[in-house]
């Protein structure tokens, strides 16, 4: 085909199987057709069924990849995890379809029952007011969900439970924040498990739906409402508000607890948003890089913090960072290859402090060519970490967002290898280990992201220039003899 020029796409390569299967017009030439004819009874009319196949795979898998709004645990992960129902299934309450109706959840829909009868009390709303609210908007609800646990629901079925399950939230979440949730039969050890539940990936429920059934005050108020029922929080801004310090239990917190919701309702916007958290735990992410998903999605966002593109109040600019690495090929090998453990990174100079953030992404590296320093965001681990680690990895294994969480888990993965590294972590300030032994704690980093892909482009500035430090290191007589 000389003096022509072939673009091989899929598209054009069909376009030119197409054009070949045509019979041959004027100028084809004698003998012409009879060849293709055989072509095509051939090699070629076999290449060309493959290409068509191949097109019609792809289509079929894009229909099939597309990602759901609130998806289920991916089934790979659900293997791999042993009793995995302890981990991605709800304790007390369910939310939307995936868990609805399961025997063990009994109490928690009469709970639910309750709490939601409260929504409508305080806040004078319409339960037809805002049924039909749902209900208007229920085909774009259900395509939220896996089709397989809605199809057995009528509209009216799923709006209203989706109704119940969203006002229920709502208003446990407002009561956990105020408190007061003595007053609906909870106790205090069924909080967690609560709490638990509300953050499992299949109880998830669209974050349109809940910013549809938000009260003006709680939308006004939602990013310090979110924030403190996440716990990311120094202090209870709204509990010493209202409270200040009584006891729990006593006659003026009681009348507080009474009288607190309504008072809530009449702060004027501006007292709202002068409340002030941590300085450097404002809600930098939340909404504003990427519409949210579900609440669960909203504590990834507000866990993991900024970009990393864009520059933290105490490291340099990324655009600094960049230059002179050279192209991703040039750094992979580089990246993404293991270095060593804390206690070797500390042979080798390098010492470690808390970030100024909690923010999973604020990691960075400075050195200053003898000694260096990085810097890791502080973080505990409890009993109740692995379930939320596990729930924020089948999130991020089952959407299309960055894996920067696992990013996050790979990286102190590779920095910890056992007890004695936990211990030096913790040392630092960094590490809050709350399990029963340093041990288990190594062992949870080492296995909860194994054999899982984690992002390229997270902390590559950070591992490239550790390992420059090292390479530096160990090439320099003068600086092993000054760091010993």
């Amino acid at each position: 085909m000389a003096g022509k020029e072939v673009i091989l796409s899929e598209e054009g390569l069909i376009k030119i199987v197409d054009e070949i299967e045509q019979p041959a017009g004027g100028g084809g030439g004698d003998g012409g057709g009879a060849c293709t004819t055989q072509l095509h009874n051939g090699a070629f009319s076999d290449f060309k069924s493959k290409i068509r196949q191949l097109k019609e795979n792809e289509i079929a898998s894009s229909s099939l990849s597309v990602k759901l709004e609130c998806a289920e645990v991916p089934q790979r992960l659900r293997s791999d995890v042993k009793d995995a129902e302890v981990y991605y299934e709800p304790q007390v309450m369910s939310f939307g379809p995936y868990h609805h109706g399961k025997p063990h959840l009994e109490d928690g829909e009469t709970l639910k029952l309750k709490l939601a009868a409260t929504y409508f009390l305080e806040n004078h709303g319409s339960e037809d007011e805002t049924y039909e609210k749902i209900s208007r908007n229920i085909e774009v609800l259900r395509i939220c969900y896996n089709p397989t646990s809605t199809e057995k629901y009528t509209n009216e079925e799923l709006s209203v439970m989706l109704l119940m399950d969203g006002c229920a939230l709502l208003q446990y979440i407002l009561c956990v924040c105020l408190g007061d949730h003595a007053e609906y039969g909870i106790r205090y050890q069924d909080l967690s498990r609560i709490h638990r539940d509300a953050l499992l990936l299949e109880n998830q429920l669209p974050y349109q739906l809940l910013q549809d059934l938000m009260p003006t005050f709680f939308y006004d108020a939602r990013k310090v409402i979110f924030l403190e029922f996440f716990g990311m929080t120094e202090n209870s801004f709204l509990k010493e508000l209202f409270f200040g310090i009584e006891e729990e239990g006593s006659f003026l917190r009681k009348m507080k607890s009474y009288c607190c919701r309504f008072l809530f309702r009449l702060l004027p916007l501006s007292i709202i948003e002068i409340i002030n958290l941590n300085p450097n735990q404002k809600l930098e992410s939340i909404e504003n890089s990427m519409p949210c998903r579900h609440i669960l999605d909203l504590y990834r966002q507000n866990f993991l913090g900024v970009e990393r593109s864009c520059p933290l109040t105490h490291s340099k600019s990324t655009a600094t960072v960049k230059r002179g690495l050279g192209s991703d090929g040039d750094v992979k090998d580089q990246v993404m290859a293991s270095f060593r453990n804390v206690k070797e990174l500390m042979a080798a100079g390098i010492r470690f402090e808390p970030s100024p953030t909690r923010y999973l992404r604020d990691i960075s590296f400075s050195s200053s060519g003898i000694t260096a320093c990085l810097r890791l965001p502080p973080i505990t681990i409890d009993s109740s970490t692995e379930t939320l680690f596990l729930n924020l990895i089948a999130y991020e294994m089952s959407s299309n967002v960055p894996h920067d969480f696992i990013s996050y888990l790979r990286f102190l993965d590779s920095l910890i290898d056992n007890a004695d590294d936990v211990k030096e972590l913790q040392a630092a300030g960094i590490l809050q280990n709350n399990l029963d032994t340093h041990e288990q704690l190594a062992d949870f980093f080492n296995t909860v992201s194994s054999n899982l892909e984690s992002n390229f482009h997270a902390y590559k500035d950070v591992r490239v220039k550790i390992r420059k430090h090292m390479k530096s290191y160990y090439n320099s007589r003068p600086k092993i003899w000054m760091t010993q």
